[in-house]
């Protein structure tokens, strides 16, 4: 019996789906041991399909680096449109960054991976669009509040912004290195609270943060985790 052959899918759809698996793969071992032979047998196609899509790893190592920023900002905008205040949504973004630790852990990997061939002009532009991207969108939110006079108006915001990142890679070492029993949800709470009193304006009586327990964060349901 002749089997009819699989429905061909459309170019973008299965490049999607090639750096998807291959995310994976560059996260479980290093990026000099991973070849083109793993990345196809992954995405379950063959050597000569992949390079149909991707002219070698290096292509497809950065295509998979470039694809993770977008992604976690499209988190980061969904929960943005949750909160009025733009300190409630920095607050929000870290408990959540928290509470999915797990469910990113090939994200994170992917990003250290990168960051050990930053050497390489196309991986570091990659990774260093990824991180000025972050970057932005948690300046452009502190610039938002000196407007509405909620953030100090003192506070350079694009140093602040580094220092929110600098939090979340922390927590990712910690987890990476198993040192997850050194910060519950209570203290990655508390650690978020006081980077953000460090920045509020002095005036008025405001408290915007609600406990972590009172609040659990939750993954936007049109994304599913990172």
């Amino acid at each position: 019996m002749v089997h009819p052959r699989a429905r061909r899918l459309p170019a973008a759809k299965r490049r999607r789906q090639i750096i998807e698996s291959a995310r994976g793969v560059f996260a479980a071992q290093s990026y000099a041991r991973v070849g083109t032979a793993d990345l196809a047998k992954a995405a379950g196609i063959s050597e000569p399909a992949l390079y149909r899509h991707f002219s070698g790893k290096k292509d497809l190592f950065v295509a998979t680096i470039r694809a993770t920023g977008p992604r976690l900002l499209e988190i980061w905008e969904e929960i943005a449109c949750d909160y009025e205040d733009p300190l409630e949504t920095l607050w929000a973004i870290g408990v959540y960054y928290y509470d999915h630790l797990e469910s990113h852990a090939a994200n994170m990997k992917l990003q250290f991976r990168a960051l050990s061939e930053a050497d390489d002009p196309e991986i570091r532009d990659a990774l260093r669009d990824n991180f000025e991207a972050f970057v932005d969108f948690v300046a452009d939110t502190l610039e938002e509040g000196k407007a509405r006079g909620i953030v100090r108006p003192e506070v350079d915001s694009r140093i602040i912004a580094w220092q929110f990142l600098g939090i979340g890679m922390t927590l990712d070492l910690m987890h990476l290195l198993g040192f997850q029993g050194e910060v519950d949800r209570a203290r990655a709470d508390m650690w978020q609270r006081v980077y953000l009193e460090a920045v509020k304006a002095r005036t008025g009586t405001r408290q915007p943060y609600v406990t972590a327990e009172a609040q659990p964060s939750r993954v936007p349901a049109s994304l599913g985790g990172m």
